[in-house]
C-alpha cells in the first residue's frame, strides 16, 4: 500500500521519474516497492478566466507512518518533482491517512 496519485505533471515527466520515486518512498517507509501503486491522472485545471497552467499535485494515501516519516518523504517528493519544474512553482504534497479498519482487500479486512 502506498497509492500515490499525480497530477499536473506531463505524464513523460512521471514515467521519466516513476522508478526513482518508489525506490525513494520504499526506502523512505521501509516497505516493499511492490507495495506501492502509482496511478497518473491527467487533469485540467481552472481560475478566473477559463484554463490555468498547472502545478504538480501528489497525494499518497497510505497508513500513517508519523510526522518525521512524512516531512521526509514530502522533502524527497519535492527534490524529485523540483527539476521538471519552472523554479516559481509550487509542488503540493498532500498525505490521506487511512485506517486499518477502513480497508479491505479481495473482500478481506486486513
Amino acid at each position: 500500500m502506498p497509492h500515490i496519485r499525480v497530477r499536473g505533471l506531463p505524464l513523460e515527466d512521471l514515467e521519466s521519474v516513476s522508478d526513482l520515486l518508489v525506490e525513494n518512498l520504499a526506502e523512505l517507509t521501509e516497505t516493499p516497492h511492490s507495495h506501492f501503486t502509482l496511478e497518473y491522472q491527467a487533469s485540467t485545471f481552472f481560475a478566473v478566466g477559463g484554463a490555468s497552467p498547472a502545478y504538480p499535485f501528489i497525494e499518497i494515501l497510505w497508513f500513517d507512518r508519523g510526522s518525521e516519516v512524512k516531512a521526509k518523504v514530502a522533502q524527497a517528493v519535492d527534490d524529485l518533482f523540483r527539476p521538471l519544474v519552472s523554479a516559481d512553482q509550487d509542488i503540493t504534497t498532500i498525505f490521506r491517512d487511512l485506517k486499518g479498519a477502513d480497508y479491505f482487500e479481495n473482500g478481506e479486512h486486513f
